[in-house]
């Protein structure tokens, strides 16, 4: 890849062996491969992913959201939350769509609006 193209990238990767306790605010793509417990607020149309090996706990405000790992608290989505089937989720979920894939561990309070 081209120096100029990665410069132009807007993404955030917390990557598998990162843990991270706090508030973040954040802009584009995010990607959680790790640990993170606190407040996330994704400011744009960026999407979120919590990657398998994630284990996630706190506040989380975005758009779009794929759930491959583990979450536990509360998710304010104004697009899409997609629960995949390695998914393991507890807590409430406030979303336009909601996305449970056959063999997602869910215990949710949900509102679709």
């Amino acid at each position: 890849m081209k120096e100029i193209d990665f410069k132009t990238l807007n993404f955030t990767l917390l990557g598998k062996e990162s843990n991270f306790d706090g508030e973040l605010s954040l802009s584009g793509d995010v990607i959680i491969a790790g640990g993170f417990k606190g407040q996330l607020n994704i400011k744009d149309s960026g999407k979120l992913t919590l990657e398998r090996d994630a284990q996630v706990e706190g506040t989380i405000q975005c758009d779009d959201i794929e759930i491959f790992g583990s979450f536990s608290g509360t998710i304010q989505s104004s697009g899409t939350v997609s629960v995949r089937s390695s998914a393991i989720v507890s807590g409430r979920l406030k979303g336009q769509k909601l996305s449970i894939y056959p063999g997602a561990r869910l215990n949710i309070e949900g509102d679709t609006e």
